[in-house]
């Protein structure tokens, strides 16, 4: 028989026992389970359980093991025959330009004369009186080399002014109207000739109607509408639209809402309210010298920095697009007799020494160059600043890079540049052949060689550049997902595959937009895998990717999006 002095004992020990299980694993409030994690994190890439306490993951692992993070106020989700992902972040996108035009019609959906004719029309209808008409997304393809003509808007809107954005975003097409309010004549000259210019009649040099690049951005400032306040409303408005579709993290590229000021000044203010569902990685445009943008960069993250705003990298650009014959080629455009490349937009010396300035005050750059010469001239002008500046770590991206030499691909990892690829235009849709016709096909077909730079060992993000693109506009990265996969536009499946060598795994693919890009922009300790302390944005989705036919990927949805561990989508 025990003495009760022992039997106090055992007691007390039995409690104190049972008290510190309980004490060491304090209970999360969200816990997945019962199905396949896919984490983007290379030590540990799959897994069946996930606990997340406040704004962080704290367990990654199986059901046994996350029992004990299980209390009484823990919501549990089951997984199921879903998938749960870390939350897409899409590597370069602009969300004010994007969500200022998502509304009305959308002209990029217009791929046939038919239907672009229809589109107009119900623009015209849906806008009675005389006031300006704006809108973006008309199909290069449609047209020949020298644009859309000003009597054609004519035709439908009679005498009013009309501007619409390409859906490139580097063209624009004015009514007559327009052209004579912006003082646009045969006298008139051309902002950058060869690189922002009017197409024109060779004879009278009378405008046709297409402006490219930076021309007749003096029109648009004029007529179109949009405050500060509209562009708010707009950009709240798709932010639940955002969360629906999986998205957790951008890089803006080139923001105005209308002004660069304005568009963080939104952010910061939708960040501090709560409202902002959507973590924002913002730029700083290079539209002065280098020494006056490192200073605004700088006066920028001290301003409007925060847990879901940073301002990332200053936004360059090296050349223009294939479709206004401003892009920067390696060789010739095909259907022209005079040998013309293209023409940069900067010149190697200047860009150089801009980069050289910028990583002497360790900001990173994000360079738009889509022409195989302006891929080289890049990669060139960060190779001399980092030998001129000795700093080999601060982030440089190359965005778009559509024609890369095989022998600059080494160069990207070599260099420690992100190759940054708006992977849905990696189709053969019209955009193709239209722009096969100026560049050559076999270049065409060889577009995007996004594997060949993940086997080199370089780091290879995906994004949108919604609203811009080749052809299909968007921002849902499973869209992205499916076409990197497949090598085709989202459910096409009698579309034939692009150059099928350079396709990726699904995983690849995810990646490309989790942990990619969270390296691009810095993050990756702290976001871009569902990783052990890292920031709890993850994405349930309804079926698993791996699971189901590739071109089923666009259409699945998203069950639920977690950003800091809060749900923005679903329930």
């Amino acid at each position: 028989m025990r003495s009760p002095l022992l039997a106090l004992f055992v007691c007390v020990n039995v409690m104190l026992v049972g008290c510190s299980s309980k004490s060491i694993t304090e209970a999360a409030d969200l816990v997945f389970q019962g199905g396949a994690v896919f984490t983007s994190d290379p030590e540990n890439p799959t897994a069946s359980a996930v606990a997340i306490r406040g704004d962080r993951i704290v367990y990654v692992g199986n059901e046994s093991g996350v029992a004990s993070f299980i209390g009484d106020n823990t919501r549990q989700i089951t997984i199921g025959d879903g998938l749960l992902i870390s939350g897409f972040m899409d590597s370069h996108t602009h969300v004010f330009n994007g969500s200022f035009s998502d509304v009305g019609v959308n002209l990029s959906l217009a791929d046939t004369r038919e239907k672009l004719q229809s589109a107009l029309e119900a623009i015209r209808d849906a806008n009675p009186g005389n006031g300006p008409i704006y809108a973006r997304g008309w199909q290069n393809h449609l047209f020949p080399k020298t644009g859309p003509l000003a009597r054609e808007l004519d035709t439908i809107f009679g005498d009013r002014v009309v501007i619409l954005g390409s859906v490139d975003g580097h063209s624009r097409w004015f009514s007559s109207r327009a052209l004579r309010e912006g003082g646009v004549d045969a006298g008139y000259p051309d902002p950058q000739p060869g690189i922002s210019f009017f197409e024109r009649d060779p004879l009278s040099n009378e405008p046709l109607g297409t402006g490219r690049e930076k021309a007749g951005q003096h029109i648009q400032a004029a007529f179109v509408p949009g405050d500060k306040m509209a562009y708010e409303r707009r950009f709240s408005d798709w932010l639940p639209r955002a969360a629906a579709a999986g998205l957790t993290g951008v890089f803006d590229a080139w923001a105005g809402a209308p002004t660069e000021q304005d568009a963080y000044a939104i952010w910061q203010a939708l960040g501090e309210s709560g409202e902002l569902t959507l973590r924002i990685f913002g730029s700083v445009r290079e539209v002065d010298s280098a020494d006056v943008i490192a200073s605004r960069f700088k006066a920028f993250s001290e301003t409007y920095a925060s847990d879901m705003v940073r301002p990332e990298a200053i936004k360059l650009a090296a050349d223009g697009v294939p479709e206004g014959h401003t892009a920067f080629l390696l060789t010739p455009y095909v259907d022209s007799t005079n040998e013309d490349f293209g023409q940069p937009m900067i010149s190697k010396a200047d860009l150089t020494a801009n980069i050289t300035t910028y990583f002497s005050h360790n900001i990173p750059v994000h360079i738009h160059a889509i022409g195989g010469a302006a891929v080289r001239m890049s990669l060139d002008a960060i190779e001399a600043a980092r030998n001129e500046t000795g700093n080999q770590a601060v982030r440089a991206t190359i965005a778009h890079m559509d024609f890369v030499h095989p022998d600059d691909i080494p160069r990207f990892a070599a260099l420690n540049v992100t190759a940054q690829t708006s992977i849905q235009w990696a189709a053969r849709d019209p955009s193709y052949f239209n722009i096969g016709s100026f560049v050559g096909m076999d270049k065409v077909e060889n577009a995007y060689p996004v594997r060949s730079i993940m086997q080199s060992g370089a780091n290879q993000s995906f994004g949108a550049d919604w609203p811009a693109s080749a052809y299909l506009s968007t921002y849902k990265p499973l869209e992205l997902i499916e076409a990197a996969v497949t090598r085709r536009l989202p459910g096409e499946l009698a579309m034939p595959v692009r150059n099928a060598d350079q396709a990726v795994s699904v995983g690849e693919a995810i990646i490309a937009m989790t942990r990619n890009t969270a390296i691009q922009v810095g993050e990756l300790d702290t976001l871009g895998s569902i990783s052990v302390g890292k920031l709890a944005d993850v994405v349930l989705l309804e079926s698993n990717l791996f699971d189901i036919p590739a071109d089923n990927i666009h259409s699945t949805t998203i069950t639920m999006t977690v950003v800091n561990g809060d749900i923005v989508h679903g329930q």
